[in-house]
């Protein structure tokens, strides 16, 4: 359940920043492509198209995705997705608990989006200049 709540809030998140930053809306033009994110059993999931700057989420399977993330079950998705350790997903990708199938260019892609998102792009930008 708390997987499946991060994923919509996602969403939400994603949807409403297009549309009321135009900076984010520029970034999010970049891209015109559907991701999904997942669990291996595939009993939760996600889909996120991005098109000319609009973020669409949707419940459920996404067999057209052009980059699908998949995590080993909810529950250490929503400990990574949540956790504070800037690391935390190359971890879960090191240890096999995060697998990325299609295009890896557009996964890291949505990751640099998210840390826009969630402000982690300016505060690493921040810790280089200062490191």
């Amino acid at each position: 359940m708390k997987f499946s709540f991060i994923l919509w809030v996602l969403g939400k998140k994603l949807s409403s920043k297009s549309k009321k930053d135009p900076s984010f809306k520029t970034h999010v033009k970049e891209k015109n492509f559907k991701l999904l994110i997942k669990t291996e059993d595939g009993k939760r999931a996600r889909s996120y198209t991005f098109s000319d700057g609009d973020v669409i989420s949707q419940k459920g399977d996404a067999p057209d995705a052009a980059v699908t993330l998949v995590w080993a079950d909810a529950s250490i998705a929503a400990a990574t997705m949540t956790s504070k350790d800037p690391n935390a997903s190359m971890t879960a990708l090191q240890e096999g608990k995060l697998k990325i199938e299609g295009d890896a260019g557009l996964a890291l892609w949505f990751t640099g989006t998210v840390k826009l998102l969630t402000g982690k792009a300016q505060e690493e930008q921040k810790e280089n200049a200062q490191g």
